[in-house]
């Protein structure tokens, strides 16, 4: 296969990552011939990379932990939305020229469409303050979210993004008591970071808990939110939902992508029960 339809997901960890899985999918239904693959970059070989895939001429690519941020330096133009998430997740190699893209933000509340629920009006509680938080917790300013609380171990660094939109944006620890008056929790953290159900313990029942992980399926805060009876919701949407949207911007090609997410869930459903992936 040619080179120019080579795309990839890098990060590190990528080994079990599933994006391979869904773009290789996305092609077939399309009849397009990209080979979509992983590959384990580590931060230090990230400009190794972004040389390979000038002088290769891959089509593009998109990129999880640790590289989000990293790549605003090292891309050739950022899209609009790039520029306001303040992250990365997928480049377009436009004849050697590499343009910086954000699906992340879009994906996201696509995800939560799905389930009814909307950033509009909404008081948000974000745990954690990393590429991805940073790229949710703009989406739900662009949205009209009514208040966004934003909880990291570094208060310094949730402070500098707060400072963005002051009058919405509200800078807290991890420590702290959540809002009780938030409707949407979302964690960002990686499942490392072990938060569990007692982070819930203000937060009314009819309360939305989403986890932009999706492996484990449920994560012990997912398990306790169940229990409580609120809503739980993993990341596999947003997972998705992103993907769609990359592999439009990668291949300038058009297709009903709510019907093809829906395929994709059906692809991934078996694999996100077992637990078998992990990034």
């Amino acid at each position: 296969m040619d080179e120019r339809n080579k795309l990839a997901v890098i990060g590190d960890p990528i080994s079990h990552s599933l994006s391979p899985l869904l773009h290789n999918t996305m092609a077939r239904e399309l009849n397009l011939p990209y080979d979509y693959t992983a590959r384990r970059v580590t931060v230090e070989q990230l400009p190794d990379w972004i040389h390979t895939v000038r002088q290769e001429g891959w089509s593009g690519f998109n990129a999880t932990m640790p590289h989000k941020l990293h790549l605003l330096d090292l891309v050739d133009e950022k899209t609009p939305e790039a520029v306001y998430f303040g992250a990365i997740n997928t480049v377009r190699n436009d004849n050697g020229r590499l343009i910086g893209h954000n699906t992340d933000g879009d994906g996201f509340a696509n995800m939560l469409a799905e389930h009814g629920l909307t950033f509009r009006d909404a008081h948000v509680t974000v745990l954690g303050a990393g590429g991805a938080a940073g790229a949710i917790i703009r989406k739900a300013v662009r949205d009209g979210a009514a208040a966004v609380t934003v909880c990291n171990r570094t208060v310094e660094k949730t402070q500098s993004l707060c400072m963005e939109h002051p009058d919405v944006l509200h800078a807290a620890t991890l420590d702290a008591p959540l809002p009780e008056d938030t409707n949407l929790l979302i964690n960002t953290i990686p499942i490392e970071g072990s938060v569990g159900g007692d982070v819930l313990v203000n937060l009314r029942r009819d309360c939305a808990v989403i986890d932009i992980l999706y492996a484990p399926p449920k994560t012990p805060l997912l398990l306790a939110a169940e229990e409580r009876g609120m809503l739980a919701v993993n990341g596999v949407g947003m997972l998705i939902h992103q993907a769609t949207l990359a592999f439009a911007f990668f291949t300038g090609v058009s297709f009903d992508q709510l019907e093809m997410a829906r395929l994709l869930y059906k692809t991934t459903c078996n694999l996100t029960k077992s637990g078998v992936v992990s990034s």
